[in-house]
């Protein structure tokens, strides 16, 4: 396929996963070989566009606006793109919070940059989407999601992941060591 080609269907498959109204895993468009034609070209904006939607960083969202605000499909979807990466943000403070996923309202009105009225609102959506599970508390204003659909992890991501079965491994010999110990104290 000649490079030409092979670009404009790359441009074409970013904008569908960014456009597509249900789309939320950005990770194997990422990883796909064709993107590699819109790399180091004026369109390199779109391959950053989507790594930004895969780990919901709303401020590289909100650099890049002036940039691709240029391509008519993704001005006219401002509100629905801006939606779902405020879900992929939430989905990924939820990630990020591995066993303690209690999120105060604050918190994540900060990380989404929406106001903290709005935080209850986006936790439904996403409750409803199926992209997370857990409950409200409303009083406390807190969200506590006990799992986040999965998603193909970049490097970060599977970075977080290790990090936490190393915590739970050490976890794990910990308590070992405390049954051992408690053990010899009964049997004896």
């Amino acid at each position: 396929m000649a490079l030409k080609e092979k670009a404009e269907r790359a441009f074409n498959l970013g904008l569908a996963a960014l456009l597509a109204e249900n789309v939320y895993n950005f990770g194997e468009i990422l990883q796909h070989p064709v993107l590699d034609a819109l790399k180091n070209t004026r369109e390199q904006w779109l391959i950053d566009l989507l790594q930004a939607f895969n780990i919901g960083d709303v401020e590289k969202y909100e650099s890049l606006k002036s940039v691709f605000q240029i391509q008519p499909d993704l001005r006219m979807a401002e509100i629905i793109l801006k939606r779902k990466i405020t879900l992929l943000c939430l989905m990924d403070m939820i990630f990020a919070a591995g066993g303690a996923r209690a999120l105060s309202f604050n918190d994540v009105a900060k990380r989404t940059k929406l106001p903290i009225e709005q935080i209850e609102l986006l936790a439904m959506q996403a409750l409803s989407l199926g992209l997370i599970r857990g409950s409200i508390d409303q009083v406390d204003e807190k969200l506590n999601m006990h799992w986040v659909k999965p998603r193909v992890l970049d490097l970060r991501q599977v970075a977080t992941l290790k990090k936490r079965l190393d915590q739970w491994t050490n976890d794990v010999k910990h308590m070992s060591t405390l049954v051992e110990h408690q053990a010899t104290d009964i049997l004896s």
